[in-house]
């Protein structure tokens, strides 16, 4: 008899209520004369600011008062085709999109973290989430045969991620007694091959935790993290912890010392490693492609599958057709949908997942994972 597993699908309205921006509200961050009196005092963002908006001026023609209604897929297409087929985009070459992707970056980053720590928001009911989460793939330890949870997001902020990292460190202090080298440790897992920036000895892939008689938490990014940075010589993935965004300029210490490379030797400079909002995403790295993969399994094995905030574009075709291909039949479908949410969105669900059993929650993220500590959960309203 096959054990039940959960598969929690989260996109940004899971973090909307902590302050996380959804995503047009990213770029209505950045352009926003509020943004740019916050960040005043940091050069690079002002520079980075200004370069932006005089893309949006000179190559896609469009006047200061239409910034307020940009898709971010209508700048992120262009700039990223253009990159990947090598092409030049009006007055910019190819490299030097890649640059104005890199500050884009950093945009994305400073406009989350505007959202996230400059505006008073709850956080509360994340820090709950994951208590609820550890509380079950804890149970590992007792029985090792145990793999009942999992998350999948298509978020780039690290709110939850911390919450999770805050909670396994902890418990492997208990578990490890002193012993980090040899003693049970319990992990977040991103399911894909990563290296921690610092030296953290929290830090370890999933399944060496379990091998050591600990637990994993495995949660798959499928547009990458805040908090992920790439080398693109040796295809390592950085992982840091306890910063929302990660600014500073590193370089891959691994490669510097294998290959006797300079300090600032720019063939492993680390990248930001985020799937960017396009109508023709870029999956061609070997992490991302990995944890894709193995988001995959995660659905095929679920019994069961939640989705917090995520509307099910139309244009996620990637994510759509994943989903297609691995959730089973017999797996139950429930949708917490916000109490505001528009009739379109709820039938969008209900005719993409056919005749599985589906059910539809309308209360906010809140009052969701509140009903996950109650054993008579809310009701539905």
């Amino acid at each position: 008899m096959k054990s039940n597993k959960i598969i929690f699908f989260l996109g940004a309205g899971f973090s909307k209520d902590a302050g996380g921006p959804i995503q047009n509200e990213i770029i209505q961050n950045i352009l926003s004369s509020d943004f740019y009196e916050h960040f005043s005092d940091n050069e690079d963002v002002v520079k980075s600011i200004d370069e932006f908006k005089e893309f949006l001026r000179k190559e896609l023609l469009l006047s200061d008062e239409m910034f307020s209604k940009i898709a971010l897929e209508d700048v992120f297409t262009p700039i990223d085709r253009c990159i990947s087929q090598g092409l030049s985009l009006g007055s910019y070459s190819a490299k030097s999109l890649m640059d104005l992707r890199e500050k884009l970056h950093l945009l994305m980053a400073r406009s989350i973290q505007y959202g996230v720590d400059f505006r008073g928001h709850n956080k509360t009911y994340i820090t709950k989430f994951a208590d609820y989460i550890n509380s079950i793939a804890k149970q590992r330890i007792a029985n090792p045969e145990l793999d009942g949870i999992g998350i999948i997001t298509t978020n780039w902020d690290i709110l939850l991620d911390n919450s999770l990292y805050d909670l396994t460190s902890h418990e492997s202090q208990i578990l490890c007694e002193g012993d980090t080298l040899h003693g049970p440790i319990s992990v977040v897992d991103y399911c894909c091959y990563i290296s921690s920036l610092d030296n953290d000895p929290f830090i370890k892939p999933g399944l060496l935790a379990l091998g050591r008689n600990g637990y994993n938490i495995k949660y798959l990014k499928l547009h990458g993290s805040m908090n992920w940075l790439h080398c693109p010589l040796c295809q390592r993935m950085y992982v840091k912890f306890g910063e929302k965004t990660m600014f500073e300029t590193t370089y891959c210490k691994y490669c510097k010392s294998n290959y006797n490379l300079g300090n600032k030797a720019a063939s492993i400079r680390l990248r930001g490693n985020l799937i960017l909002p396009t109508f023709l995403k870029d999956l061609s790295n070997i992490q991302i492609r990995l944890i894709w993969q193995n988001a995959g399994i995660e659905l095929s094995e679920a019994t069961k599958v939640v989705f917090i905030g995520y509307s099910l574009p139309a244009a996620d075709f990637e994510i759509r057709q994943l989903l297609s291909r691995f959730i089973r039949k017999d797996a139950k479908i429930e949708v917490v949908f916000h109490p505001t949410a528009k009739t379109e969105e709820i039938d969008r669900y209900r005719i993409f997942f056919g005749d599985r059993q589906f059910t539809e929650k309308r209360m906010t993220v809140g009052e969701y994972v509140d009903s996950l500590f109650s054993d008579t959960p809310l009701k539905p309203r």
